[in-house]
């Protein structure tokens, strides 16, 4: 089935008519092999500094960057950005055996199951880690016992708390991971989404950008050098993805935001890597 072109008719949203699955998997293909980059583990490159310095074209503050990419450390989650009850946390999912064995015992039976279906090891210790760390953050942020935390999924598999939790100050949170990284944004006011990509080239970038940006999100794309494309690829790619978890939906399905409505930061989780954050205003 083809990918439905966009509606490009509000200068100031952006609509998505893209089928997410194929989109994806555009993405995934054409970006290096996983295993290349877990061997090489080489982010010092020009197109890194160039993340690191800032975002240029990219529609986004360099402000709200910060001035150098947090270096993370196995077992430590860190913070890589604060602003307004907005905070997001980052953490490497490669963490020691019996660390993995401490996370799993936390994990509900849903969960558990979908860790065994996945067929890789590594993918399997990544989901673990990731959501074993989801909870040890929520409880340490609520006061509460890992016992007491209560997730539910959504439609499309986005986490939250379960309702039947008392009510309490901290309802909204998104969670993003890719290689050897994830991320957990929290929000005490409103819904918040985010997203991180490792910094691989993407061949199919500019056919990708064409079906998903909008008319003045494009424009900007295709003005940039093209040594800066694969920096304003990401950029805008994390955006559209962080959006999409902050409505509890997927890039397949018909999306309008309207950037008046959004308070929209970028943040380097680790060198190598690139995410965006968006909180409802």
């Amino acid at each position: 089935m083809p990918i439905a072109r966009p509606v490009r008719n509000l200068p100031a949203a952006i609509r998505i008519e893209a089928n997410r699955k194929q989109v994806v998997m555009a993405f995934r293909i054409g970006a290096c092999e996983q295993s290349a980059w877990e061997n090489s583990r080489s982010f010092d490159g020009q197109g890194y500094r160039k993340l690191e310095s800032g975002a240029r074209g990219a529609g986004t503050a360099p402000s709200s960057f910060l001035g150098k990419a947090v270096e993370l450390r196995r077992g430590i989650i860190t913070p890589v950005l604060e602003n307004d009850g907005l905070e997001v946390l980052a953490f490497m999912l490669h963490v020691e055996q019996d660390v993995i064995r401490e996370l799993s015992v936390c994990l509900n039976a849903e969960e558990h199951r979908r860790a065994e279906g996945l067929r890789l090891e590594r993918d399997r210790r990544r989901f673990i880690v990731s959501r074993g760390q989801l909870r040890h953050v929520l409880a340490s942020k609520l006061g509460i016992s890992l016992a007491e935390i209560e997730l539910e999924y959504g439609r499309l598999g986005k986490p939250h708390l379960s309702r039947r939790m008392p009510a309490r100050d901290l309802r909204f949170f998104s969670v993003s991971r890719s290689g050897e990284v994830a991320v957990i944004a929290l929000s005490v006011t409103q819904e918040v989404g985010v997203d991180i990509e490792a910094v691989l080239p993407v061949p199919e970038a500019d056919e990708i950008a064409a079906l998903c940006l909008s008319t003045s999100e494009y424009e900007s794309y295709a003005a940039l050098d093209p040594e800066d494309r694969l920096e304003g690829f990401l950029q805008r790619w994390t955006r559209l993805e962080a959006v999409s978890k902050a409505l509890g939906c997927g890039l397949g399905q018909p999306i309008c935001w309207d950037e008046k409505d959004w308070a929209v930061r970028s943040f380097l989780p680790q060198p190598g890597y690139v995410g965006s954050v968006v909180v409802r205003k």
